[in-house]
């Protein structure tokens, strides 16, 4: 009878467990609040603080959000990281990703690299973007004043 109780127990746990983290809601940023840059065609840098309406950013035609996996959210891995982007400037197609800081954990650093890969920005405009990455998990899903959450696939 004794391990009945304890099964039981274990698996309560587990789902309660389960139900928290499903209660919080989980998202990948744009973080705003973080300076931005870009390279253009001419091969000028730009730079912008906090500014969501950075040209290169107004320029996109495709964002994908990265995907959270759920062994990322269950573990609370959650971290900002920049990436930068290299651009083909005849088709606007990111052709390599580079993290230059990491998020704190290598599963969120690959999702984000292969969602930024998919991202498309009108062509002849930009060669280079580095962007900041933010993954977070709260009750409250907003995110800071500022930060543009990120399209889903």
């Amino acid at each position: 009878m004794n391990w009945r109780v304890s099964l039981f127990s274990a698996l309560t746990c587990v789902c309660v467990g389960a139900a928290t983290l499903h209660a919080q809601q989980s998202a990948a940023y744009l973080t705003t609040g973080e300076s931005t840059s870009a390279v253009d065609a001419k091969g000028r840098r730009h730079t912008a603080a906090g500014e969501v309406s950075a040209p290169w950013l107004n320029d996109r035609v495709k964002a994908v959000a990265p995907d959270y996996p759920y062994a990322e959210r269950a573990r609370h891995h959650t971290g900002e990281g920049r990436f930068h982007l290299y651009l083909d400037l005849a088709t606007g197609m990111v052709t390599n990703v580079i993290v230059t800081k990491s998020t704190g954990f290598s599963g969120l650093d690959r999702c984000a690299m292969d969602a930024l890969r998919k991202w498309r920005w009108k062509p002849g405009r930009w060669k280079e973007i580095e962007l900041p990455v933010g993954f977070i998990i709260r009750l409250d899903i907003r995110g800071r004043p500022g930060d543009i959450r990120l399209p889903a696939q």
